[in-house]
């Protein structure tokens, strides 16, 4: 089945097909509301029931539209774009991480610190675009990286997660780079 075009030939990001990390994901908010006593087990089961049929992002939505923070679930923007000329470029706390992250820094560094931030999806590209600086990525526990696409002239790229067999959720992927500096995923 083709999802729905667009008159511009692409597909609205809820029609969108979804991956088993983004079910993951939705799963453990699952698992937070029931903690928290927003859902009780007999909800939680049938709910989990729906996300391991989910085929697009609008029927993960839908699973979770009652909750709160749900109208983040899958956001409306799919990009985040962080500028800095010069000094530093920090986002940090409860912050809403969507599929794409492009950083842009000419002379500063980079920190983005996802641990308590709240992902759209499982998976997560950011794009490093610095000149001169670093790029530091805390993640939260279970989340693992690829830094096979990140790249430094002058500096290194350090993953002090450590490899795993298999992605975790959530799962980022980091490319581009800094000419000068360090990108170090924590």
């Amino acid at each position: 089945m083709d999802a729905p075009e667009r008159p511009d030939g692409s597909v609205a990001p809820r029609d969108l097909r979804v991956s088993h990390s983004d079910r993951a994901h939705i799963s453990a908010l699952l698992d937070r509301h029931h903690v928290d006593g927003r859902l009780d087990g007999a909800e939680l089961a049938e709910r989990l029931v729906l996300v391991t049929a989910a085929v697009t992002r609008a029927d993960l939505n839908r699973v979770v539209a009652d909750l709160p923070g749900a109208a983040e679930a899958v956001p409306v923007r799919e990009v985040l774009e962080l500028t800095n000329t010069a000094g530093e470029l920090r986002r940090s706390g409860e912050w809403l991480v969507p599929p794409r992250v492009v950083v842009r820094s000419y002379f500063g560094n980079a920190r983005l610190d996802m641990r308590r931030a709240r992902f759209v999806t499982g998976d997560v590209v950011i794009e490093s675009e610095l000149t001169v600086g670093n790029l530091d990525i805390r993640l939260p526990p279970g989340a693992t990286v690829d830094l096979t696409g990140a790249r430094t002239q002058f500096g290194s790229v350090r993953d002090k997660l450590g490899a795993t067999d298999r992605p975790g959720a959530p799962h980022v992927v980091v490319v581009g780079g800094t000419w000068f500096g360090n990108i170090t995923v924590r």
